[in-house]
Formats: structure tokens, C-alpha cells, sequence
């Protein structure tokens, strides 16, 4: 279980009013963050929620390990869906400083919680393998208010020693609404193989090939893809994270998956993680 401790600080802005943050480390994921003092932490276990105690706004903290660059900028960029929010960009990623670290920042506009959002979307990378992405929304009316504190919390990111590689639960985490893409190997650059993984836990699975047979009476193009489906669950596997695929027709599949680098692999075959507009 992450160690959450918290620290009162008194911070003075540019006007003579003096307000309250309180700090939130997580010394398993090995970062720090600012939070105003009018915000509760109210959740603690896939992500971490920060809501005002008076208004809609609200924080949220996306644990990633080994999050790597390309990554990082394409969810920002490609936008986010799952069960309980609906991101979408509306400027380009900017790099924002983060102390022994990096991050992209976006200006976005969605539905969390059912409820109509503005705010900015962060995703940041420690020196030492840490990630989180980062959410700091509130009501569209309220938004010129909350800029100038959203700008506080995002410039507040530290990362300190504590990091360990994603568990299974992490890469769950990590896995949802993502896609994972095999672009064929060495000698074989016309398969392309996608894994599409849902938040309700279904799955599409398509393999496609393509192939261009030259004969003297011209160029012939081939192509041929077949899309299946099923459930999907990452279980733990003797210290290492099994992906396992439930197909609708019986049969399973199983692979370990493994961050090497900030790059995902799949029983030794890199895979593309990005996110998937499939699943709904």
C-alpha cells in the first residue's frame, strides 16, 4: 500500500492574503505534490482524488510506472475515456519543469464524473523511472478562479527515491483503455498484430497482414484481418505480471509483460502502448 504523508505549509502568493497547501508524498511511487488546503483527499487506491470541500473542482493522480516519453506525450495528445471521466485536448503539450524530472502539459476540456470540465492534463517522468499523469479540472464557470492554483499544483511535481517497477496492479492500471500494437517483426514488416484492452474488461484482438506479389502481368495487393474478442485480466506470476486473454470462443492466451526501459514487452516481443478509441 502506497505511505501517504502529509505536511502543512504556508505558501505566500503575489497578493498580501496568505493561503494554506497541504503535501502529499508517495513514497512508493516516489513523487510529491502540492495541494491547496481547500482540497480532500477522498480516494486512494487505482488513482488518487483530490475534491474541493465546497465546489466541483477536483485532483487526479494516475500512478504510472515506467512511463516513457512517446507515451506520454500520445495521452495527452490522443485524449482519454474510461468509465468515469472523458478527456480532451484542446491546445498542444508544452514541457513543464519538474524537479529530477520532466513533463508535458495540455490544456483540456471534458466529462468527469458526469459532470462538464475544464482544466489541464500533465503527464510527467522521474529521472529514476517514476510516472504519473495528472488532472486538475473544475465547472467551466469556476475555471478563470481555479487557473492560477492549477498552475501552483502542476509546477509542484517532485520526484524523490522510493520508485519500484509496475506490479500487476499497476499495469492493469496502466493497461486499461490503452492499446498494445506488434508492427511485424525484422523480416516481416506486413503483419501488424492490435490488442485493444477495455475498461469493462473485454478485449478486441485483431491480426491483420498485407502483401504485394509482383508477377509479369503487374503488381498484385493482398490484405486479410480478423478481429476477435473476449476478456482480459493481469494476474501475478511468481513475482512477474501475466496478461491474460479470455477468448469468446474458450480458448486463452498468456503472455508476461514487462517495462524495460519505458518500453512494454510481451514475452520478449515490444509492443506500442497507446491509447485506443475501440472500446466504448
Amino acid at each position: 500500500m502506497a505511505k501517504n504523508n502529509f505536511t502543512t505549509l504556508m505558501l505566500l502568493f503575489c497578493v498580501p492574503a496568505l493561503t494554506w497547501a497541504q503535501t502529499f508524498t508517495n513514497d512508493e511511487y516516489g513523487y510529491s505534490i502540492e495541494v491547496d488546503d481547500s482540497f480532500q483527499l477522498t480516494r486512494n487506491n487505482n488513482a488518487t482524488y483530490f475534491r474541493s470541500k465546497d465546489s466541483d473542482r477536483i485532483v487526479i493522480i494516475k500512478n504510472w510506472p515506467g512511463l516513457d516519453a512517446d507515451t506520454a506525450r500520445d495521452y495527452l495528445q490522443q485524449g482519454y475515456q474510461d468509465e468515469h471521466i472523458a478527456l480532451v485536448p484542446v491546445s498542444e503539450p508544452e514541457e513543464i519543469n519538474a524537479e529530477n524530472g520532466k513533463g508535458l502539459l495540455i490544456d483540456i476540456q471534458g466529462v468527469i464524473e458526469r459532470k462538464l470540465m475544464k482544466g489541464v492534463a500533465g503527464s510527467y517522468i522521474g529521472n529514476d523511472g517514476q510516472g504519473i499523469v495528472l488532472v486538475v479540472a473544475g465547472s467551466s464557470e469556476d475555471w478563470d478562479k481555479l487557473a492560477s492554483m492549477a498552475q501552483e499544483i502542476t509546477a509542484s511535481i517532485k520526484f524523490i527515491d522510493g520508485v519500484r517497477g509496475p506490479d500487476a496492479r499497476d499495469w492493469y492500471n496502466m493497461l486499461t483503455g490503452a492499446r498494445l500494437s506488434l508492427r511485424g517483426a525484422s523480416n516481416d514488416k506486413s503483419r501488424r498484430e492490435d490488442l485493444d484492452l477495455c475498461s469493462d474488461g473485454g478485449f478486441l484482438h485483431r491480426m491483420s497482414t498485407s502483401a504485394l506479389n509482383e508477377s509479369d502481368s503487374g503488381s498484385v495487393f493482398g490484405f486479410s484481418a480478423k478481429t476477435r474478442s473476449g476478456s482480459w485480466e493481469i494476474i501475478d506470476d511468481a513475482g512477474k505480471s501475466r496478461l491474460l486473454l479470455h477468448y469468446s470462443n474458450g480458448r486463452e492466451e498468456s503472455a508476461i509483460i514487462e517495462d524495460r526501459n519505458g518500453q512494454a514487452f510481451l514475452d520478449d516481443q515490444r509492443f506500442y502502448m497507446t491509447r485506443n478509441n475501440r472500446c466504448r
